[in-house]
């Protein structure tokens, strides 16, 4: 592993609080410098299982290190539910946690999602500390204070808006990531560069990241991908303008998720939701050459599942998407790479032809 860029820290400015980034290598070992951890009564931990399992000697000398109470959480998309989260509203009162307690949550983006809507509707809502260990995590998923659960009719239709107060984002996690996880996460550095992460998209270019290998061109992108969702979401928390550029890949990604009932992961879906979304953005005037692109680096990262599908299912679970207006499926489309447009109705054959077009590329 080569020896990273020194730790780096910044403030994001929200009307309901201030939330602190840290990036660095092995940071969690020195979390006790990096979080005000005296101020709460209780903190309590949801860890991931997998990460425990994985990496039980750091987080349990973390934890120590500031009298965390650590719960366990089987960090599956079914067990970030509605109705799971009960049994860690409980175990909050059996800590005796009380409305200046803190929760932290340790894992990816599941586990994050997760420990953040408990904290956000137990007692009307306590502090939450995220330490996001996979890529998706890091770059996405932690950042930007949307909490939520899913239900039988779709993904995260139960939550809140409720900003972290600290995210710290220790790249040596990564180190034992799976390439599937590692294919999530990179999914939405793509989905950054596209709409207008111009740093990330030059190294993606490049073909400066290759999966195992934690260095500076890995970390600078990390970094910048976390910056420029950072700015965006500081712009506009609450997701009534700008914010919703974020969504890209997601119309169409989320449908998918919904329709394999969550089996498959959000990268996967997310990243043949931008390539579906790219060929509805060619059809209404995008330049072929960005949609060649963007078809490439996702292709170069071997991004694009190979599933099948009804497109009409796929249509059909796009209804439940919550940027929909009065009935009407909303895109978020590019004009061109880094200016992407939102609120975009499509017809639905131009979708049917997208969705089948897809189809037809993974098939070969």
């Amino acid at each position: 592993m080569d020896s990273l860029t020194n730790t780096t820290a910044f403030v994001l400015e929200f009307d309901s609080k201030k939330s602190t980034i840290t990036i660095g290598q092995k940071i969690l070992a020195t979390i006790s410098s990096l979080i005000p951890y005296k101020q709460w009564d209780v903190i309590v931990a949801i860890v991931s299982d997998t990460v425990y399992t994985l990496h039980k000697e750091v987080v349990d000398h973390s934890l120590t290190l500031i009298d965390a109470i650590p719960i366990n959480y089987n960090d599956t998309e079914q067990n970030k539910s509605y109705a799971y989260a009960e049994k860690y509203f409980n175990q909050l009162l059996e800590k005796q946690c009380t409305r200046n307690s803190l929760v932290m949550g340790i894992g990816g983006g599941v586990t994050t999602d997760f420990a953040g809507y408990v904290a956000s509707a137990y007692m009307r809502g306590i502090d939450v500390v995220y330490v996001p260990t996979t890529l998706l995590a890091m770059v996405d998923a932690s950042i930007g204070g949307k909490v939520a659960v899913n239900i039988k009719a779709g993904k995260n239709i139960v939550g809140h808006f409720h900003q972290p107060n600290y995210i710290i984002i220790d790249v040596n996690f990564l180190h034992t990531l799976p390439q599937s996880e590692w294919r999530c996460g990179m999914a939405e550095v793509v989905k950054h560069a596209l709409i207008g992460d111009s740093s990330s998209l030059e190294i993606l270019q490049n073909k400066e990241i290759q999966y195992g290998y934690i260095n500076n061109s890995l970390y600078n992108c990390i970094n910048s991908s976390v910056r420029f969702k950072a700015s965006i979401v500081e712009k506009d928390e609450y997701e009534k303008n700008i914010r919703a550029i974020l969504n890209y890949g997601h119309t169409v990604g989320h449908a998918i998720e919904s329709l394999f009932e969550y089996t498959m992961s959000h990268g996967e879906a997310v990243a043949a939701g931008m390539l579906v979304e790219s060929y509805i953005s060619l059809k209404e005037g995008m330049p072929k050459a960005d949609f060649d692109c963007i078809r490439d680096i996702l292709s170069a990262y071997n991004l694009l599942p190979k599933i099948s599908f009804d497109p009409r299912l796929i249509i059909n679970h796009m209804m439940y998407d919550k940027k929909n207006i009065k009935g009407k499926i909303r895109f978020v489309l590019l004009e061109s790479i880094g200016k992407p447009r939102i609120g975009c109705e499509v017809n639905d054959l131009l979708v049917m032809e997208a969705l089948n077009f897809y189809l037809k590329m993974v098939s070969r």
